[in-house]
């Protein structure tokens, strides 16, 4: 009789062992994956302020870089007047006068 409850006691034990074992299991994949769902929301939300931002700065780039296209038309405009040619290609400028004497000019980044 003591044999019976023993091992009806010893069944018990071993299959509350396993549910404890299988529920701590669940319970660790079930936090690791709400944490991991959490950092990438975060992730998420950074990147896309930071794509905001990047947006905005180049909108500012373009509107900078149209001044100044049209600031350098004004000079060039400017100096056609005083009997200097001004003609720019890419990174090299070539600056003529009146007499026909040229200057090529190399820009230097």
């Amino acid at each position: 009789m003591f044999t019976n409850i023993n091992n009806s006691l010893s069944l018990l034990s071993l299959i509350l062992t396993l549910c404890a074992i299988l529920g701590g299991i669940l319970a660790w994949r079930s936090g690791f994956n709400s944490t991991a769902n959490a950092v990438q929301e975060r992730v998420i939300n950074a990147l896309e302020s930071e794509i905001s931002a990047l947006r905005l700065r180049l909108e500012d780039v373009a509107r900078e870089n149209t001044r100044l296209d049209q600031m350098i038309e004004t000079i060039c405009l400017a100096l056609k007047k005083r009997g200097l040619e001004v003609a720019i290609d890419g990174d090299v400028i070539t600056i003529t006068d009146n007499q026909g004497s040229s200057t090529i000019t190399r820009i230097h980044i």
